[in-house]
């Protein structure tokens, strides 16, 4: 929602369920650098699916969301 655009490519000759199986996203600061730091940062954590979820509750994401700010 920050940057206007979805945080993965998806080629359009590609199925887009394996787009968002098999890619990583984008960086948030590669889509708009104007993104602070510590929020980006917190953005990308958040995004990343492997090894396992970085934030386990809602509260844990909100907080971290604060404390990037």
């Amino acid at each position: 929602m920050l940057t206007g655009a979805v945080p993965r490519e998806f080629p359009s000759a590609r199925d887009p369920l394996l787009a968002v199986l098999e890619t990583p996203c984008v960086a948030i600061r590669q889509r708009m650098p104007s993104v602070r730091h510590g929020l980006a940062a917190v953005i990308d954590r958040a995004l990343v699916e492997e090894p396992e979820i970085p934030f386990k509750t809602a509260v844990e994401f909100k907080d971290a969301l604060e404390n990037a700010l």
